[in-house]
């Protein structure tokens, strides 16, 4: 049966740089709606297939990005500014309508009481193709944990 499999589309260099390229776009669009606090419009760059999965910290977190809409929109009502910097994202085509992404990020976000918040991390994930254009459809995101200055007092514990 494998044998009888058809081989997988190659990717000429022009169709590699077009993937990127149009992924490139889809991030940017992405990013800037997290940065106008359009959460709703964010989340629709998450695919609706039931394959969809995003991970945080190494643990699912949302099954479908239904999870993800509302889980921001649930948090939006208490940031009064939101500011999401994608550092360095590199996209991997894989195949037609198939490449991955990696890229570390920034973010700060101030609540409705003006406290700042904001940490930076990394993501991977999948992206797809479809009618609506490039979505996440396997994800994960994991955040930088600061290094432990064991010569501080307090024996190694964050302080």
């Amino acid at each position: 049966m494998v044998a009888c499999a058809p081989a997988p589309a190659r990717l000429t260099p022009a169709h590699r740089a077009a993937i990127v390229d149009s992924v490139q776009v889809m991030l940017t669009a992405w990013r800037d709606a997290f940065n106008t606090m359009e959460f709703a419009r964010a989340a629709t760059f998450y695919s609706t297939d039931p394959e969809f999965r995003w991970f945080e910290e190494g643990e699912l977190k949302y099954r479908s990005a239904r999870e993800i809409a509302d889980a921001m929109t649930a948090e939006r009502p208490g940031f009064r500014s939101f500011a999401l910097s994608l550092i360095e994202p590199q996209v991997t085509p894989l195949a037609p309508g198939v490449a991955v992404v990696t890229m570390n990020f920034a973010q700060k976000m101030t609540d409705t009481s003006g406290k700042l918040l904001g940490f930076a991390g990394a993501v991977s994930a999948t992206v797809v193709h479809a009618d609506s254009g490039w979505r996440f459809l396997v994800g994960h995101a994991a955040l930088l944990v600061p290094p432990v200055d064991t010569a501080k007092k307090g024996n190694g514990r964050r302080t």
